[in-house]
This record gives C-alpha cells, structure tokens and sequence, in this order.
C-alpha cells in the first residue's frame, strides 16, 4: 500500500479548529467520513480511542499519528492536519502537538498501517519537512511536499544491473553476525542505561552537593537510578546470549552476566563476553539430539540449567579471579605513579577514567582519585573532567552530526548530554557498545585531553565526583570548563571522522514503491526476510525495495519483515519448497533462519537490499 495513494485534497486540512485531542480526533475523522473512507464515523473513533488506550500516539516535534484498523474503514486513507495554535495531545515529551497524521485502515489480515507507517516514517526523518508542511500555504502544495517519491532514475532501472557487492569472506560474515548479536543486545540494554541514568542525575543535581544523596526522596530516586545502571549489564549480556541461542540462552547470559559485574566487577566490557559465551554455550546445547521423551523440557530445563552452569562456573572458577587481581595490579600501579609527571600521570587516568565508562578500569582509575580527595584535591580535578568528556562528546556528535547516528542513538545522546553534565560515565554506554572500534579511541582520546587540562590548570576539584555539578567546590573553573569542552570536542570530532553517515539508505526512501508483493502460500520464486535493530524504517525500506525490483524484473518474491510489530507475511514451509533463492537482509539476528538450511542464500545488510535489489535479484540466474 503506497501512501502517495492514500492522501487527497479532500483529507487535508491545514487550519483544524480542535482546542482538544477529543475534537481534534473527530475533525480528522470528519475529514475521512466526508471524503468517503468510513462506513461508521463513530465506530472509527471509539476504534482510535481503543488504541489511544494502548499507547499514546503523540510523539516529539509535536508529531500526532493516530491510527486504528476498523471494520469501519472501506477505504484505507490518510487524514493530515495541522493546527496553528497546538494542542495538549499528552505526548510523552510534554510539548503541544500541531501536526497530525491519521491512518485509517480496514481490520483484516492485511498489514496496511504497519506498511504507511514505515512510509511516513521516511517522509518525517527528513530535514525540515515539518516545518516546511507547516508552512505551506495551500492543500496543493502540502500534498505535494507528502507525495513528493522522486521517480527512479532510467539509471537505476534499466536493463542492466547495478554492479553486485563483492561476497563476504567467511571471516568478514561472521564477524557481521557478531554485530548482529551485539546490536540486539544494546538495543535492549538503551532503555535501563537513559531511565537509571537519568534519574540518579537528577538526584545529583536537585540535591547540589555533587554527591549521591543519602537520605529523603532524593536518595530513593537515586536508588532507583542505580537500579537502572546495575541492571543494564544483566540485560546486555542476557540479551545478547538470546539473540544467539533464542529464550534458552536468556537466562544464562543473564545470571552469568549478573554474576560477573557484581561479583568480580567486570563491567559492561565483561558482560558482553559473557553474553557471548552463554550464547554459543546454549547453541552448542540445543544441536545435541534428546529423547523424545526429554524434547520438551529442553528450551524450559535442560538448555537453560546447563548453560547457566557453564557459563557461571567459566566466571567464577576461570575468568572472574584473574580480572579482580589485575584491577588491584593497576591500583597498586597508579598509587607508584602518583610522584611522575602530571602529563603522564594525566594521561594515564584519563584514558582509564573514559576507557570503561564506569566499568572495572573506570572504577580504578576514579577510586584512586577518590580516596585522596581530601590530601590531593587535583587528582580529582582531572579525572572529574574524564568522567563527563565521553558521555558530553557523544551528546555532541549526535548534535553536530545527527547523520552519524541511528534515531535511538540521537535519543540517546539527549539523555548522555544531560549524563555527562551530572558526571555519569555511563551515559555513553549505548554508543561504544554499538560501535566500539571507533567509538572507545574517540572518548579514551577525550578523556586524555580533558584530564591533561586539569592537571594543567593546576584545578582542585573538593568533591569526589566529576561533571559541572561541581562546580561549586572547584578551585581553578576556568580550566575545568576549559578541559571539559576540550574533551567533549576532541570526542565528538573524531566519532564524526571515523563513523560513516547511517541515514544513506533512509535518503534513499524516495526510491520506495509499494508494488505486488506474495503474500501466498508456494507462489514465490524468491523469498527474503527482512529485520533491522529500530525494526521500522530500514525493515520496511529493504522489503518494499526488493518488492519493486521484482515488480520491474518480472519476478515473484514473498518477503517476510521481522519487525517492531512482530514477524509479518511469514514465510511457510511451502514457500521454502518451492522458491529457487532465499535473501536475508538484516542488520540484526533473524528469527529462525535453520528453516532455510540447505537452500541457495544470500546474506547481505539491509543497506544493499535498498540500494541494490535488482543486482541481489540478478544472482538466481
């Protein structure tokens, strides 16, 4: 279903009259009913307030999708409405809703909401298209900023195919799947690291003493905070290991991870090993053959009593010791270092301070500066600057070059800016565990830097915590904020140098079309499956762009999208039986991907399956 087809003049009102969200929903549904899409106008609206009940559908930027799949609905529509003076829809960002979009689809097994709202995502993640909707002066002219899908160019689409990417080594496909399994777990783990972290940074700050509060309501929001940032670890490693293994591996890369950051201290650095190991562990498991008796007790039982075994022992009887003895080898190293050069020394914290973000090197580096804090106030002048540089600088880099970045990570770097002001390390979590090849030599480099100011400045920082929270205590201000924006800035600009745009491919949505796509049993030549981390934007864009070179090549293809409504179109075993080819794009784990065993498979990340298909169609010859 193609949005371009879904929105007309009839159903576009630039100047509602609604003061409310009540009204405003009516004046919306008003516009649907007179243009003729609803069989029952009040039957559609007590449908959008069943799913307002759900979930509120005010979003930030004063966006409003409401939506509902009606038996009232004979016409699948799109009603657009923009409001000059704003309305209180209960966004979760507070703000005042102005612009609205309301998608209208009949109940049934199709999935024509979950297909429009992939499409309007593309149209609402471009620069300024909001603002420019809100200032168009006619219907004529906002319908044509929401309809404006760039034709293909006679390039793209002639007869001969674009030139098809070199295949992955071997190497290179399982290093891809690491990544996958990676990013599954982080995206899991953002929501407990923002909430924990948000709210023991506001503790912090409300309280003013640059201290975690110890008593009153403070100190219980703290508390939960805390709660947050201990649990992120156990959620990463869980998830990762479930990504690997599915459910079975969820508590064994939980309980393992859980029991290597509490007990052995081993950071989030550690919990990702762990999560890892218990993965494969639990993989490993699941391949040995049970009596049919024992099947059933094997996802419940079996896989996860014995990985969580094997995963726990590899921790405490393997990994755990030795890390703890060389955390306490560093301590002792620091503590004989304590008389050098204050560059070296300088240099030396600030990389351990921003290494970890709160981690087992972190925990070194800040405690040694901690203890002394009464006898050695510049020790703590320095590292407090390293604390807040790698969640600042990434705060930063998301708002200097928000291309860089994927939409839960620019949401993340709101709540790391406010992080990083407050002294929590953590708030830059997200971000090295999604990418740390160019993320951790970005944030250790800024730590360098911001630390090095401080010793340089001869500042005194009195509290032992970091971040401007401190500000009051600290002697020699100037250097501090000196040696802050110098970190942050040193962070950013090479995060922005040495990570690549991830918007391309969502540029490239003007290239979607909703053509004819199998959603049959045993018809399709060809099958895809397609998943992404947001499980929106790039799912959609990667199966409508297969769908649409099949179309222009003459070719039958069923694609299954694994997304944030759950798996759609699914792919039956008649399917597999009949289809020559199987493409997997996908730039997190699939969902059982054994059914395809044995069948010619190609394996590509969701950016070729938009920006290439004909030339991914092209290798069934």
């Amino acid at each position: 279903m193609d949005i371009t087809n879904l929105i007309e003049p009839e159903t576009i009102c630039l100047d509602l009259k609604a003061t409310t969200k009540d009204d405003a929903l009516k004046e919306l549904v008003e516009l649907l009913d007179a243009a003729g899409k609803l069989a029952d106008k009040e039957q559609f609206l007590a449908d959008l307030w069943k799913r307002e009940q759900i979930g509120n559908t005010g979003f930030e930027d004063g966006v409003a999708i409401p939506h509902a799949k009606s038996d009232a609905v004979t016409e699948p529509a799109v009603a657009v409405g923009i409001s000059r003076t704003g309305i209180d829809y209960g966004a979760e960002d507070g703000e005042l809703s102005d612009v609205f979009f309301m998608l209208a689809s009949p109940d049934g097994g199709d999935h024509h909401h979950i297909e429009v709202l992939a499409q309007l995502s593309t149209k609402l993640i471009e620069e300024e298209f909001i603002s420019q909707l809100k200032a168009a002066q006619s219907v004529e002219q906002a319908r044509e900023l929401l309809t404006d899908i760039q034709q293909p160019s006679h390039e793209f689409w002639d007869d001969e195919p674009l030139p098809l990417p070199e295949p992955l080594s071997p190497w290179k496909l399982r290093l891809a799947h690491i990544k996958e399994h990676l990013l599954f777990g982080t995206s899991h783990m953002i929501p407990f690291i923002v909430a924990g972290g948000v709210l023991l940074s506001l503790s912090v700050m409300i309280s003013g003493h640059g201290a975690v509060p110890e008593s009153g309501v403070l100190a219980d929001i703290a508390k939960m905070g805390i709660a947050g940032l201990t649990l992120f670890t156990a959620v990463l490693g869980g998830y990762i290991a479930y990504s690997i293994a599915d459910k079975p591996g969820l508590a064994p890369g939980m309980i393992g991870s859980w029991v290597a950051v509490d007990q052995y201290h081993t950071g989030f650095l550690g919990a990702i090993v762990v999560g890892f190991f218990a993965g494969f562990v639990v993989r490993m498991l699941k391949k040995i053959q049970l009596p049919d008796s024992m099947t059933s007790l094997g996802s419940i039982f079996i896989y996860p009593l014995v990985g969580t075994f094997a995963t726990c022992g590899l921790v405490m009887w393997l990994i755990g010791s030795p890390i703890s003895a060389a955390m306490a080898g560093l301590n002792d190293w620091l503590t004989g270092m304590a008389g050098a050069s204050k560059v070296m020394l300088g240099t030396v914290l600030g990389a351990m301070t921003a290494f970890d973000m709160g981690g087992p090197v972190n925990k070194v580096a800040t405690l040694f500066a901690q203890t002394q804090v009464n006898t050695q106030p510049w020790l703590m002048g320095g590292v407090g600057i390293a604390i807040c540089t790698p969640p600042l600088g990434l705060a930063l880099a998301t708002f200097l070059s928000p291309k860089k970045f994927k939409r839960d990570e620019r949401e993340a770097g709101k709540a790391a800016g406010i992080m990083g002001m407050i002294g929590i390390s953590e708030g830059a979590i997200p971000f090295a565990a999604a990418d740390p090849a160019r993320v951790l030599p970005a944030i250790v480099l800024g730590g360098i830097v911001g630390n090095v100011i401080g010793f340089t400045f001869h500042v005194l920082n009195h509290a032992p915590w970091g971040g401007w929270i401190v500000l009051p205590v600290v002697d020699g201000k100037l250097g501090y904020i000196v040696g802050t924006l110098a970190g942050a800035l040193t962070t950013a600009l090479i995060v922005i140098l040495l990570k690549k745009n991830v918007l391309d491919e969502e540029e490239e949505a003007a290239l979607v079309r909703a053509y004819h796509a199998i959603d049959g049993e045993g018809e399709a030549e060809i099958l895809a499956v397609t998943s992404c981390p947001s499980g929106v934007a790039h799912t959609f864009l990667a199966a409508k762009s297969l769908e649409k070179a099949a179309y222009t090549m003459g070719l039958k293809i069923k694609v299954e999208t694994q997304g944030a409504n759950g798996i759609n179109n699914r792919i039956t075993g008649k399917d597999i039986k009949n289809a020559k080819l199987v493409i997997l794009a996908h730039d997190v784990a699939i969902k059982e991907p054994e059914r395809f065993k044995g069948m010619n498979i190609i394996e590509v990340p969701t950016r070729d399956a938009i920006l290439n298909a004909r030339a991914l169609l092209y290798r069934r010859r």
